[in-house]
């Protein structure tokens, strides 16, 4: 069998998790080979700490290595357009931490791009491949609800700027949207498919630090579907994701992002 073989762009904390799942033999048929980062030290610490075979000082370096089959962008928001152009000419495959990108434009770019290089591209939106959320697909396509007339979405948890700067700096590509908004949002399109969006109509509410703090917004589709999306660095809520069709309802929680639980219920609903 031929082992595919990945490279890290970034040394940071989701680098790390990402590295963990090789660690813990969770991707087979796949090995963890080079790790890069603009820091020659905290590449080769990270290589060490991980049991990585070779660490970089540089992106560069990275992906000039011959071995390196896909890459795994891990770098802040604000460079995951720079360095998703850098992999793809250099003929990597290209796995994005989310947000792929921070505009419509870099993403029809990119995807362009990728097709000129016959590479592949692709968000790592994890999400939509936990069993939760495979269930409640399945669920939906074999009608157990009905015809599907609303989503709604939350993903809201209180940052601390102090302790997350990063969320707060519209130079690194913060705010709630980016940050967690982007889970409900790409959710509500994985359950719309089929369904053609016809507008969005968002409501942000300013952080004070130049990103929005909290970020709701309607989205309409053609038949009538509709979904509710709620994201906030500023306060925490019931993160749940709801499935409403005229024969019944799924609930996915808690923190449909990293969901461990589906339920399907049927109407009529029992008396609270």
């Amino acid at each position: 069998m031929n082992i595919c073989k990945y490279g890290i762009l970034g040394a940071g904390r989701i680098a790390a998790r990402f590295s963990s799942c090789f660690e813990q033999n969770l991707v087979p048929g796949a090995t963890l080979c080079a790790v890069a980062s603009s820091d020659p030290q905290r590449a080769a610490r990270f290589a060490q700490e991980h049991g990585i075979p070779r660490s970089y000082g540089s992106h560069e370096e990275l992906l000039a290595d011959p071995e390196i089959d896909v890459v795994y962008i891990a770098t802040i928001n604000s460079l995951h357009y720079e360095c998703c152009v850098q992999a793809i000419r250099a003929g990597k495959h290209v796995l994005c931490e989310k947000p792929l990108v921070l505009t419509g434009a870099e993403a029809r770019s990119l995807a362009s791009l990728a097709a000129e290089h016959h590479v592949f591209l692709m968000e790592a939106m994890w999400t939509r491949f936990l069993p939760a959320i495979q269930t409640a697909r399945r669920w939906v396509d074999e009608g157990r609800i009905g015809r599907l007339l609303c989503i709604s979405a939350n993903l809201c948890a209180g940052r601390d700027p102090k302790e997350y700067a990063r969320l707060f700096d519209p130079a690194l590509g913060g705010g709630a949207f980016y940050d967690l908004g982007v889970y409900a949002f790409s959710c509500a399109q994985y359950f719309a498919q089929g369904h053609t969006l016809s507008n969005i109509v968002p409501h942000c509410v300013p952080s004070g630090t130049g990103v929005d703090g909290s970020t709701f917004l309607t989205l309409s589709y053609e038949d009538g579907l509709t979904a509710h999306l709620k994201c906030s660095i500023q306060f925490s809520a019931d993160n749940s994701l709801y499935l409403c069709g005229d024969q019944g309802l799924i609930r996915i929680a808690p923190c449909f992002n990293w969901a461990q639980r589906t339920e399907l219920y049927a109407y009529p609903l029992p008396d609270a």
